[in-house]
């Protein structure tokens, strides 16, 4: 096959897996030169009808970490399913290589993987195949292949799929739910962990109970598993407890987060000051990330350093990491690198990050209060959990009278002129200072 093209169009590079269902190879586009995974199915081998369904199921799908499926082709023997290739390399094999990965990192490749899970349960579909080779690593990212044992969760489960050590035991019984693929994701998680790993007792008690043999006794969802992921991962600050004091963290990061009532608020500057008042305070790392969709770190760069120069989704300036993203991965990618304190700018578009915002140990809100604010102020208000209006966010009013808010907060404050983030007067010092106290 390597010496033609396959469909006119595509040449075969190498072959992948060679499994029951058949062969997986890996291929070129002969006009678009982009590389492709092809399925090949042979109409012979058992249960071929189960497992083109994968083409079916892909083709509803849209997500990042999920390969999109480009064609189906056919001939007498087999069918094909053409693929995007995801990149990396299996996790089974990055295993192998690294004989141990630290659990910050194994906490973020599993928050990765419950969000794909996640997103698969809301489609309507149980994955009930997650075992090694199924996940690819490319760098920080985590990619999720193969739905050859994928289903309808409200369809028949007649024909069982799975890979022993992985599988849940109800599936083999045809009794396979949402807490099925949790059982699988912990199976992930003690594989990362490996044996004796002496600093993951955190995430081994949630190991172990993901992988519980009655499902009653696991997570009953992969949600409720993502969040105590997270909490762990992140520094979760437990709803209506006190606010955290400056420097308190959980597993080495802790998150701040700044998220803006209405357009035009300068939530950038303030992160901007909250870093630089950390990086003089902490020894540790600080990363500044932002999440508004407005390139606003960029802008930043260019101010500083001219349009000439190659403008970087991620620069030092001052000792503080700026990093620029679209997704909330890049959280948890950088508190697998260390970073001490995570300081996220959210921008205007609350409602597109909320849960993330909710999870950052402290959390602010800024905005004008004029008169013709107020009906934002109280639009944001009614989103908040009731937990959070009166012990977990401060609101940092830029303009108008601070008496007007609804006294349904933590804590209102009234921001100084920021005539100079990178260098701030005394007197917003003073103000960063007792916000954390």
């Amino acid at each position: 096959m390597q010496e033609e093209l396959l469909f006119g169009k595509y040449r075969i590079l190498r072959l992948l897996a060679n499994g029951s269902g058949g062969e997986v190879f890996l291929a070129e586009h002969k006009v678009l030169g982009e590389r492709r995974v092809i399925k090949r199915l042979c109409k012979k081998r058992p249960f071929y009808r189960e497992r083109l369904k994968e083409a079916h199921i892909l083709k509803q799908l849209r997500h990042a970490a999920i390969p999109c499926i480009y064609d189906i082709e056919e001939d007498d023997d087999a069918s094909y399913i053409i693929e995007e290739d995801m990149g990396g390399e299996p996790l089974n094999e990055v295993l192998i290589r690294q004989k141990c990965l630290p659990t910050s990192f194994i906490s973020h490749y599993s928050i990765q993987l419950c969000e794909i899970i996640e997103y698969l349960h809301r489609k309507g579909i149980l994955y009930l195949d997650v075992k090694p080779e199924n996940l690819m690593i490319n760098g920080d990212r985590l990619s999720l292949i193969d739905f050859g044992g994928a289903t309808d969760k409200q369809g028949p489960q007649r024909v069982v799929f799975g890979t022993d050590g992985f599988a849940a035991p109800e599936q083999y019984r045809g009794e396979a739910r949402e807490y099925s693929d949790v059982y699988g994701i912990g199976c992930i998680i003690g594989v990362m962990l490996g044996k004796g790993k002496k600093k993951g007792k955190e995430l081994n008690e949630i190991y172990q109970r993901c992988v519980r043999p009655l499902p009653s006794e696991r997570y009953q969802s992969v949600s409720e598993l993502k969040e105590d992921l997270q909490r762990l991962c992140y520094g979760k600050q437990k709803a209506g407890g006190n606010a955290k004091k400056a420097g308190a963290k959980e597993n080495g990061t802790y998150c701040i987060g700044v998220t803006g009532v209405h357009e035009g608020t300068d939530t950038a500057a303030v992160c901007t000051l909250l870093a630089g008042h950390f990086s003089e305070k902490e020894k540790g790392r600080i990363a500044c990330i932002d999440l508004s969709g407005r390139f606003v770190f960029q802008k930043l760069f260019k101010s500083l350093f001219g349009g000439k120069k190659e403008i970087p989704e991620e620069f030092t300036l001052r000792g503080i990491r700026y990093v620029t993203g679209d997704s909330p991965s890049v959280i948890g990618s950088c508190a697998a690198q260390g970073f001490s304190v995570l300081v996220i700018n959210f921008g205007s578009c609350f409602e597109r990050f909320e849960n993330e915002f909710f999870r950052c140990g402290s959390r602010f809100v800024l905005g004008d209060l004029y008169p013709w604010r107020l009906c934002d102020w109280e639009e944001f208000l009614n989103r908040l959990p009731k937990e959070l209006l009166r012990h977990g966010v401060t609101a940092l009013v830029a303009g108008g009278e601070a008496e007007e808010i609804p006294l349904r907060l933590h804590k209102v404050l009234y921001l100084p002129p920021l005539r100079d983030v990178l260098y701030p007067d005394p007197k917003t010092e003073e103000f960063i200072r007792k916000l954390f106290r």
